[in-house]
């Protein structure tokens, strides 16, 4: 068993319904499912709306090139005879941590501390398992996991670098300045802030890792009204304006600008 107690770090192994630890803490599977591993942690504030947005989003492929760019750099850096342990760290709905490496035989194992966002990850299917959890806490064993994704999500690179095992893959996906560049105009001074830039989240990240391959992912696709409004109502960016009451009539296109990292963690 891969799973720690994230409350004594004891091994969690299966019995019957729940995950149980040599200490006697029990957690329950869901009827989804999915486990909740983060005892006394307050749920994300993002919303059962957003992730079903963000799926809608997916659907339509507007992230597939990012996808294509996770594919060639794991691809190159991966031994090719491993059955690889992958842990998508703030996994959502679940899109990267079945997306990624479609085909390959792999554990795919996601985590994020939104109850909603793991639930909908896990009606997904049996192809990967979902928990809620806490990112400064892994439920992990030390140095089980072969590859990290971190896509977007404040990093903790002590815990990814606890997880990983001895030169495994840490890959960090970062918003660069031009990220949905139009829902921000649309959204103009209302933001928190107008300008955005991504490069202290990529020197952070560059203090903490041996960079192996960077890729910068820039493009544009069109995009409709009903697709405008879900992107609105996924992002962060927007936090704190009802997307309701924005004009997203010249929003014809959507911006995606992205970097990928992929390195090992410092020690």
């Amino acid at each position: 068993m891969l799973l720690r107690c994230p409350l004594c770090h004891g091994a969690l192994a299966r019995r019957g319904g729940s995950l149980v630890c040599g200490q006697g803490h029990c957690y329950d599977f869901s009827r989804y499912g999915d486990v909740h591993l983060a005892p006394g942690k307050r749920e994300s504030f993002y919303t059962k709306a957003l992730f079903e947005s963000r799926a809608r989003v997916f659907e339509r492929g507007i992230y597939d090139p990012v996808i294509a760019a996770l594919d060639e750099v794991l691809g190159a850096l991966l031994p090719k005879e491993k059955v690889p342990v992958l842990v998508d760290a703030g996994c959502g709905e679940g899109f990267y941590t079945r997306r990624t490496l479609v085909g390959r035989a792999m554990t795919r194992i996601g985590f994020d501390l939104s109850k909603e966002a793991v639930r909908l990850a896990a009606r997904g299917g049996k192809d990967a398992s979902f928990f809620v959890a806490d990112l400064a806490n892994i439920p992990l064993q030390d140095g089980c996991a072969d590859v990290l994704l971190d896509v977007f999500t404040p990093a903790n690179y002590g815990e990814f670098g606890r997880v990983l095992r001895p030169g495994g893959l840490l890959v960090k996906l970062a918003p660069r300045s031009g990220y949905l560049r139009e829902l921000r105009e649309a959204a103009g001074a209302r933001l928190r802030r107008e300008r955005y830039d991504g490069a202290p989240v990529e020197d952070y990240a560059r203090q903490h890792m041996d960079v192996l391959a960077s890729r910068t992912i820039t493009y544009t696709r069109p995009v409709d009204a009903a697709l405008a409004a879900h992107l609105a109502r996924m992002t962060p960016m927007l936090a704190g304006i009802d997307p309701l009451t924005l004009d997203l009539s010249q929003v014809t296109q959507i911006t995606i600008d992205e970097t990928l990292l992929a390195g090992t963690v410092r020690g």
